[in-house]
């Protein structure tokens, strides 16, 4: 088979379980970390990653040869076991996520998007009115 030349971007995001308040501090760079960690082992490129306090986002340039549903389990199932495992914290995921792709010339909106997570939802504002801005 010859090369194969791709350029498939995906916004993910997941939330805590029951939606509880558990990113913060600390955990919020135990997650970034392991979700580097598996962007690097699926040869995906991470682009942006962003939070609040009960959720996940992140922009990813992913290998059409690898399965998104496998790297998202991992990801969660690492970064719960790791924060329950070296703190006194019990962090659990929601099941299932949302995937949404990106055009390659929407990439920097839905990564300024992610990147200023915090802010948006303190000023209550939705993605599509956000992404019209930028």
């Amino acid at each position: 088979m010859g090369r194969i030349y791709s350029e498939l971007y995906i916004h993910l995001i997941w939330s805590t379980k029951m939606k509880e308040a558990m990113i913060t501090g600390n955990f919020e760079q135990i997650i970034y970390n392991k979700i580097e960690e598996k962007c690097e082992k699926y040869n995906f490129q991470k682009l942006a990653i962003g939070n609040t306090c009960d959720h996940i986002h992140s922009l990813i340039r992913v290998n059409p040869n690898q399965r998104i549903s496998e790297f998202v389990k991992e990801v969660k199932g690492a970064t719960s076991f790791i924060i329950n495992k070296e703190t006194d914290a019990n962090l659990y995921w929601q099941n299932g996520y949302g995937v949404l792709s990106v055009s390659k010339y929407g990439v920097n909106k839905v990564k300024n998007y992610i990147l200023n997570q915090k802010e948006h939802h303190r000023s209550k504002d939705n993605l599509i009115d956000v992404l019209e801005k930028y």
